[in-house]
């Protein structure tokens, strides 16, 4: 049996059937190789079209099987349509040894369908071809949410650019480390290393054989894993010397810690997250980063109570995380539009809370991981017919110079806001808005 099919079918049985699952804080440990780590993100990110491929062989929908044939059919059916590097005969084999393993009566029928998958005319397995959900491996519902934002072809172009898998980005201080000695501390330890899409403080780091929390630039503090569209909220929020700061849903601690760098740790932030455990990794990014102007809470944005106003008040608001679908393909699988709708209320009860607690002339930033228009346009444009006493402030003068700004981008910054989208922008899909507090 080959232990590498074994530990991804057991990966994604796991991830599956949880809430939250994390790939590298799971069980496995030294058992995620190269090409199993592939192999989950590869399944994860094709499963809508590897599901119609394998009914389109099998006449049988994957919801109508046995749950643990299904997935080592989707696990082989990945090796055979969008993995180049494993051969024809070992992705059958190997699939069948695996089905003898955890579902013995299936096997047989395993082996029957992948043959059949190939015997398939390429047409039928062109995703070009393919109903735009299923060709860009979205549910449907999801693709709609898409759809309602951008249109069919931009969400098209949107979904296509979700298939790759994006860079790795790490955040770094120009004030305490340059560019160049830091690409020479990551290049010794195995990493390649080039600036960022459009943030100055960016890099975008290729992967080593050596952990990244593992490397002397993370040990010392010099890098903070964090995308480039997440950075850009704490440019946007523009933090001073002597602010007082408020970051709801801090963890993991990026733009917390960001903000107390751009004001060169001379402030005092708040942050606060309703989870305990979540907090512990932001203080321990706070220490690794060396960082002393942040105070820590548990608390939760809907219910948040203070007697001090802000200068500043960051709300990274729970979101649907559709903006996230090329690094976390498992959203992909977990999402419905259930689960999004959901999440506006809370959205719009965390903004209307805790912007009693701006100070008169101070600044509330709302930020997502969301490509949504619900969830972010519009979820702005309610709150301000329902807060006169709060504005839109332009944020054209935050942008990076590097940012590609069309007219209609132009015009969005103008009301305060910005959108970033993978196809264009190379980076995850992220929202961020400024208001101000009259």
């Amino acid at each position: 049996m080959n232990q590498d099919r074994l530990v991804i079918f057991h990966i994604l049985k796991d991830l599956m059937a949880e809430d939250a699952f994390d790939i590298d804080d799971s069980r496995y440990g030294d058992k995620i190789t190269d090409f199993v780590r592939a192999a989950v993100y590869g399944t994860l990110t094709y499963m809508v079209t590897i599901d119609h491929i394998i009914k389109l062989a099998s006449k049988r929908s994957v919801e109508d099987m046995d749950p643990d044939t299904a997935l080592v059919l989707r696990i082989g059916a990945w090796q055979l349509l969008f993995s180049d590097k494993v051969p024809v005969y070992a992705a059958v084999n190997t699939s069948v040894e695996l089905a003898k393993t955890v579902c013995r009566s299936s096997s047989g029928f395993v082996n029957a369908v992948l043959h059949k998958i190939l015997e398939l005319p390429e047409e039928k397995k062109d995703r070009r071809l393919m109903r735009p959900d299923v060709r860009v491996s979205l549910k449907s519902e999801i693709f709609g949410v898409l759809k309602s934002s951008y249109g069919r072809e931009r969400a098209i172009s949107i979904g296509e650019a979700f298939l790759e898998v994006p860079p790795l980005t790490a955040r770094f201080d120009p004030k305490r480390i340059s560019f160049e000695e830091l690409s020479l501390k990551l290049q010794r330890d195995g990493y390649g290393v080039k600036p960022g899409e459009f943030m100055e403080e960016a890099v975008i780091i290729t992967p080593s054989e050596i952990p990244i929390d593992k490397t002397a630039a993370f040990i010392d503090g010099d890098i903070m894993m964090q995308g480039e569209g997440a950075m850009l909220a704490s440019r946007i929020a523009n933090p001073h010397p002597g602010d007082l700061v408020l970051d709801c849903c801090c963890a993991p601690g990026g733009k917390t810690t960001h903000m107390a760098l751009l004001a060169d740790d001379d402030l005092t932030i708040l942050a606060m997250d309703k989870k305990g455990a979540r907090l512990e990794r932001v203080r321990e990014n706070l220490q690794r980063l060396k960082i002393r102007s942040v105070e820590l809470t548990e608390g939760d944005g809907t219910t948040f109570r203070s007697d001090r106003l802000f200068d500043i008040i960051l709300a990274d608001v729970p979101c649907s995380g559709t903006g996230l679908l090329g690094g976390k393909p498992d959203i992909r699988v977990k999402l419905d539009y259930e689960r999004i709708k959901s999440l506006i209320p809370v959205q719009a009860e965390i903004l209307s809370n805790i912007s009693s607690y701006v100070a008169p002339g101070g600044t509330l930033v709302y930020s997502t991981c969301s490509v949504n228009k619900a969830e972010n346009e519009k979820q702005i444009e309610s709150f301000l017919l329902d807060h006169p006493d709060f504005y839109a402030d332009d944020i054209t003068q935050y942008l990076p110079s590097k940012l590609i700004m069309d007219e209609e981008r132009k015009e969005l910054a103008g009301r305060g806001m910005i959108t970033l989208l993978p196809d264009t922008d190379h980076c995850e899909g992220f929202f961020v808005a400024r208001l101000k507090r009259r």
